[in-house]
């Protein structure tokens, strides 16, 4: 390799790096500022955010929704659970693995029976007869709602770092995707961002949809 291809590569390392190093800075920044909602705050903006999504053009159109089970005081999907069954809408989950660092998603219902999964977050306790929604439903789509630290006015994301969300929709473009935050935790200046990382289709916060 020549001197100009070596400094091409060694370059393009230290961008990477540099990336990374700011979005480690944004997520300690975001958390911090997240960990600081009450209860009452929490629940009120996530019913607020529930409400936005009923009347989301994606929701009404789709009968599979996935959402996730909140985490350290993230979006509760707990009224938008309540408000899919009610409507008719069939509902997953995702489980992690951490080993393969893969995410699959597994369908709920009221009588679901949970336990503590991968990072500790609750997920449903799954037999061998459960099948996931990519073997279920094969190239139909889903909204899934995800969630996220950081987000840009371009729809750019910050999530935790472990890249489950991106591997997915990676390999499953057919679905549409929203991503649940707080008004707060959407920034006027541009995220660093890196080539693999997903855009969601929406940003839906307690105060507007962007799309």
């Amino acid at each position: 390799m020549d001197g100009e291809g070596y400094k091409g590569v060694n370059g393009s390392r230290m961008e990477t790096e540099k990336i990374k190093n700011e979005k480690r800075l944004i997520r300690q920044a975001m958390k911090s500022r997240r960990d600081l909602l009450t209860k009452e705050q929490q629940n009120l903006y996530s019913n607020q955010i529930a409400e936005w999504i009923q009347n989301c053009d994606a929701y009404i159109q789709m009968k599979k929704i996935c959402i996730y089970q909140a985490f350290r005081n993230e979006v509760s999907c707990d009224t938008i659970l309540r408000n899919a069954l009610f409507d008719g809408k069939m509902v997953f989950t995702p489980v992690t693995d951490k080993d393969s660092r893969t995410m699959e998603f597994y369908r709920i219902t009221e009588n679901t029976r949970w336990r503590q999964g991968a990072y500790g977050i609750m997920e449903p306790d799954l037999d061998e007869t459960v099948s996931a929604l990519s073997e279920l439903y094969p190239d139909e789509p889903a909204l899934i709602l995800m969630p996220g630290l950081a987000f840009d006015r371009a729809k750019h994301r910050i999530g935790y770092g472990g890249g489950y969300y991106d591997r997915y929709l990676a390999e499953h473009r057919e679905h549409i995707t929203a991503a649940l935050c707080y008004d707060f935790q959407v920034i006027n200046a541009v995220l660093p961002h890196e080539e693999h990382d997903r855009v969601p289709d929406y940003i839906i916060t307690n105060r507007e949809i962007i799309i």
